[in-house]
């Protein structure tokens, strides 16, 4: 699929062959406010956190603010936000594939939430990023989750579901990265479904598109560390995790772990 050398160049910068991946999604700023190591991004990119990764996902204004500390790193630029104090579930476009070309972005994303009252036009959204940044040879990540909204507003993300009934959430999360490579994303980025057996079924789904999982909420070391080493065992090209790192209080020590954990994988 990637014929283009300009994107195949890229990918590998943020996908390095032979390696699984380790992100650090920042954008949660945004989204949910600038708390903890979010507060200023820069104190959290220090050169015990930074070599360790093999991109950083962000929105314009934090990857500008701390290009100084990610001189060297690949790059993503988030182009769609939403925050929690309104419809979370509803992404609005922001900023433009040639604004990430600009800012020295080797890919942009873009966020979709399947199952979510606005799912029709975030499809046409990934679906007109994927067209646009096919004209400058920029990878798409589709950060793609089950997701929808209650009716007091607050996200609805299968909880229940996924506690109740395993199987039932495996056949969602399958079919979020199925959309994912319909539409022609390059990578994709979604929820583990728990145990490596069940994630297998979602990295097959995708047919070859590089699958990441997300941190999601924070939870003991362990358990994260687990996770990354069951979803890369399961085929995950790796892992994006942002509120497992910076959500914690000592950051440093755990990058250092998570990637000797995917590197043992």
């Amino acid at each position: 699929m990637h014929h283009q050398p300009g994107l195949q160049r890229r990918m590998h910068r943020i996908l390095p062959p032979g390696r699984p991946a380790l992100w650090l999604p920042l954008d949660d700023g945004l989204i949910s406010g600038p708390e903890h190591h979010l507060h200023d991004v820069r104190t959290l990119l220090t050169p015990d956190v930074v070599p360790q990764l093999t991109a950083v996902l962000g929105f314009r204004g934090a990857l500008a603010r701390a290009s100084d500390q990610l001189v060297g790193t690949p790059l993503v630029m988030n182009l769609s936000a939403s925050t929690t104090l309104h419809e979370h579930t509803r992404k609005a476009p922001v900023g433009t594939v040639a604004d990430a070309v600009r800012a020295g972005a080797d890919a942009i994303a873009c966020h979709v939430n399947i199952t979510s009252p606005s799912e029709t036009e975030a499809l046409e959204q990934l679906a007109r990023r994927v067209s646009e940044a096919d004209e400058f040879g920029l990878p798409v990540v589709a950060m793609i989750y089950p997701r929808s909204r209650n009716v007091n507003g607050l996200d609805n993300n299968h909880h229940h579901l996924r506690r109740n009934s395993p199987e039932r959430f495996t056949e969602l999360v399958r079919h979020c990265a199925r959309i994912a490579m319909e539409l022609g994303a390059s990578a994709i980025k979604t929820i583990y479904t728990g145990t490596p057996e069940t994630f297998r079924t979602v990295v097959d789904s995708a047919m070859g598109v590089p699958v990441l999982i997300a941190g999601e909420a924070l939870t003991d070391a362990a358990e994260a560390l687990e996770r990354a080493q069951g979803a890369v065992q399961a085929g995950a090209a790796g892992v994006a995790y942002g509120r497992q790192i910076f959500n914690r209080d000592e950051a440093g020590p755990f990058v250092a772990k998570l990637r000797a954990a995917l590197d043992d994988a």
